[in-house]
């Protein structure tokens, strides 16, 4: 409930104050767990894109946004979980694991932090790892204008329009029942990166 009514709100604000335009919404799956893995221009880019979505949004989360009670509260009712950052936190890890084997959907951006510039930073591993352990497809995304709205370091959201353009689901069955190593999971975060800048670079609106 608590999500349903916050979903409802920022969709009407984002209607009004960033015209939110949602592109390939049908490319993600109705059901089942899939990934969704956009690039990271703003600290807003989860909240927008859990708005564009029909389906709950799970997300991670820095550590430090859950030291509040009030804050883990609101954080945990929107179907995030925390993560500790440089470093490998197993236990985050596995949460996305089951979250997504349990037919949800999670937003994991493989640039690992939100960009300075809004330009795209070389990726991590993580989600390729995830990917595979939970032998679920990936949605590229592009998110469009959120840099605009909101970027690193800035307090107050500006007016600015926002596109969202989702390409269509990538799947790795040729690795998940193989043993991989860090040269697979470069392979398949390549894959995945080349796919978000067609979708950056790409002017089909």
């Amino acid at each position: 409930m608590f999500y349903s009514i916050i979903h409802i709100i920022l969709k009407i604000t984002a209607a009004i104050y960033i015209r939110l335009q949602p592109i390939g919404i049908e490319n993600i799956p109705k059901e089942g767990g899939v990934i969704l893995a956009p690039n990271h221009p703003s600290d807003l880019d989860s909240f927008i894109l859990g708005t564009a979505i029909r389906r709950q949004l799970h997300t991670m989360g820095k550590e430090e946004l859950f030291r509040r009670r009030f804050a883990e509260f609101a954080f945990r009712k929107l179907n995030a979980f925390p993560v500790k950052r440089d470093q490998i936190d197993r236990e985050a890890i596995r949460t996305a694991i089951d979250i997504l084997k349990n037919g949800h959907v999670i937003d994991m951006y493989p640039e690992g932090t939100v960009s300075i510039d809004g330009s795209l930073q070389e990726p991590k591993l993580g989600t390729a790892f995830i990917a595979l352990q939970s032998k679920v497809p990936v949605v590229p995304v592009a998110i469009i204008g959120t840099f605009n709205v909101m970027s690193k370091g800035q307090r107050f959201p500006r007016p600015h329009k926002v596109i969202i353009k989702f390409g269509k689901s990538l799947y790795f069955d040729e690795y998940y029942d193989k043993p991989y190593n860090k040269e697979i999971l470069k392979i398949v975060t390549g894959k995945i990166m080349s796919e978000i800048k067609i979708l950056l670079n790409s002017d089909k609106l």
